[in-house]
C-alpha cells in the first residue's frame, strides 16, 4: 500500500510538470509561426495522453488495491463464519448458502487476477517505455507483483475454507447415513419387540386359556328321576345308584363352572346328596333360610381332585 501512495504522489508531480509545460508552450506559441505551433500541438496531445493513460493506469492500480484488501476482510469473515458454525445443527440450504458465498469469492479473486495480469502486460510493451520513467514503471511493477502475491495467498485462504466446508458436508453425508442406518435398526428393533410382544401376549392368552380349561368343572342338581332321565344316573331293583362316566352323560344339563371361584352351591331343596366322589372333608352341606341347604366347598384341589364333575340328588 505505500509503495502505490508514493507511485500517486509521484504522477500527480508528472501530471503537474506535464501540465505547465503545456502552458509555457503555449504561451511561447504566440509568437511562433504556423509550423512551430503544430509541432507544439502535437507534442501537447501525446503529452496528455501520456498524462491520460499514467492516470489511468494508477486509477487501475489504486481500484485494484482497495478491491484486494476487501476481499481479504470478506475471507477473514468467512473464516470467522466457518470456525464458529457448527454444521451438523445447520439447514442444507444455510450450508448451499455458505458453499455460494465462497464461491463468489473465488470468481471475485480470479476477476483481479486476469485484471492484474492485463494491467502487468501492458506496462512490459515497448510504448510503456515512452509513457513512464523506468523508475515509476518498475514501481507499479512491484506493486503489482505484490498484489499478485496477495491474490494468491487469499486464493490458498478461500480454498482451504472451501475444503473445510467439503470435509463437514462429507461428515454431515456421514452422519445420516449412520443415522438412516440406525433408523432401519431401531425399525427392524421394533418390529421385532412387536413381534416378540405379540408371541409374549399369544402366549400369555394360550396359558389362561389352558388354565381356565384345567379349571372348568361341571355341576347337576336334580330328582332322582331328572337325573336318570338325563342319562346322567342309572338305577334298578336292589342295584345302588350309579353316576355315568363323563363321556355318556348329557353336557347339556350340566353347569359349567371355574373351580377357582366356585365356592358355593344352593341347592333349593331341603333334601340333598352328594353322588359324585369328593372328599368328605372337603366340603359340607348346610341349612339356610327355611331349611333350604346349600354346598359349600372349603377346599377346591380336594375337593376336585378325583373328578371334575359334581352330581347332587335333591329331593
Amino acid at each position: 500500500m505505500k509503495s502505490v501512495k508514493l507511485l500517486i504522489v509521484a504522477l500527480v508531480v508528472m501530471a503537474t510538470s506535464l501540465a505547465s509545460c503545456t502552458g509555457s508552450d503555449k504561451g511561447q506559441s504566440s509568437t511562433s509561426n504556423d509550423r512551430e505551433n503544430a509541432a507544439l500541438n502535437d507534442e501537447n496531445t501525446l503529452l496528455r495522453d501520456s498524462l491520460n493513460m499514467a492516470r489511468d493506469y494508477m486509477n487501475s492500480l489504486s481500484s485494484l488495491v482497495n478491491e484486494v484488501s476487501d476481499g481479504l476482510s470478506e475471507i477473514k469473515e468467512m473464516e470467522q463464519i466457518v470456525s464458529t458454525t457448527n454444521f451438523s445443527q445447520e439447514t442444507t440450504d444455510r450450508r448451499q448458502e455458505l458453499r455460494n458465498d465462497i464461491l463468489l469469492i473465488k470468481n471475485s479473486i480470479q476477476n483481479r487476477q486476469n485484471r492484474l495480469a492485463e494491467l502487468e502486460a501492458k506496462l512490459t510493451r515497448s510504448e510503456a517505455s515512452n509513457q513512464f520513467s523506468e523508475e515509476n514503471r518498475q514501481s507499479m511493477l512491484q506493486t503489482i507483483a505484490n498484489l499478485k502475491q496477495q491474490l494468491t495467498d487469499q486464493q490458498r485462504m478461500i480454498d482451504n475454507l472451501s475444503t473445510q466446508l467439503d470435509a463437514a458436508n462429507t461428515k454431515i453425508k456421514s452422519l445420516n447415513q449412520k443415522v438412516d442406518s440406525l433408523k432401519v435398526v431401531n425399525t427392524t428393533v421394533s418390529n421385532e419387540n412387536v413381534k416378540a410382544h405379540q408371541e409374549t401376549q399369544k402366549a400369555k392368552e394360550e396359558i389362561v386359556k389352558i388354565s381356565n380349561e384345567m379349571n372348568e368343572c361341571f355341576y347337576a342338581i336334580g330328582s332322582k328321576s331328572e337325573l336318570k332321565s338325563h342319562k346322567i344316573i342309572e338305577t334298578g331293583f336292589l342295584r345302588k345308584t350309579k353316576v355315568m362316566q363323563s363321556s355318556n352323560i348329557m353336557q347339556s344339563y350340566f353347569t359349567k363352572a371355574d373351580k377357582r371361584t366356585l365356592n358355593e352351591i344352593n341347592l333349593h331343596s331341603k333334601k340333598a346328596k352328594v353322588l359324585t366322589n369328593h372328599d368328605k372333608q372337603s366340603y359340607s352341606i348346610d341349612d339356610v333360610d327355611a331349611g333350604m341347604k346349600v354346598l359349600r366347598i372349603h377346599d377346591p384341589n380336594r375337593f376336585w381332585q378325583y373328578t371334575n364333575y359334581l352330581v347332587v340328588q335333591v329331593d
